[in-house]
């Protein structure tokens, strides 16, 4: 008998610790304004802030279809090589996946990048993240907005 509790023991106490609680899922009001907050450190050109914002592994693909990591994308914002004049989001969406959501919408941009003026309209995706060490963007998209003849 001694022998039987002496196994069943340890899983009667498992049952007894209380399951940690699910981290809760990520926020609208909290994914939007970290698309709000990227595009303002954009336009302020705050690259430090900007790179504490940015997952490790952030890709940003440009409207043009450049892709860079997030130290390329940093690193031209921090020297010059391309500086925002204008990042304007608007008609922001939505998608919930738990603790990490898609926000989409249109965006207003105008950069100039190595003395080449860009502005436009796109539509764009973001994929945003709770993490330990908060919100964090993982990928950014933008396609050019469809031309109206």
């Amino acid at each position: 008998m001694k022998f039987i509790l002496t196994l069943l023991l340890p899983v009667l106490l498992v049952g007894l610790v209380p399951a940690k609680a699910a981290e809760s899922p990520l926020k609208e009001a909290d994914a939007t304004a970290t698309a709000q907050k990227w595009a303002t450190l954009l336009v302020s050109s705050d690259a430090n802030s900007l790179e504490t914002l940015l997952a490790s592994d952030y890709v940003h693909t440009h409207g043009t279809g450049k892709v860079e990591s997030k130290q390329q994308f940093v690193e031209a914002l921090r020297s010059g090589a391309r500086k925002y004049e204008q990042c304007e989001m608007k008609d922001l969406r939505f998608i919930s996946l738990g603790n990490t959501a898609v926000v989409h919408g249109s965006i207003d941009v105008q950069a100039l990048a190595r003395g080449k003026t860009i502005e436009g309209n796109y539509r764009f995706l973001m994929v945003v993240t709770k993490t330990d060490q908060g919100i964090k963007v993982v990928s950014y998209q933008a396609t050019p907005s469809e031309k109206k003849e």
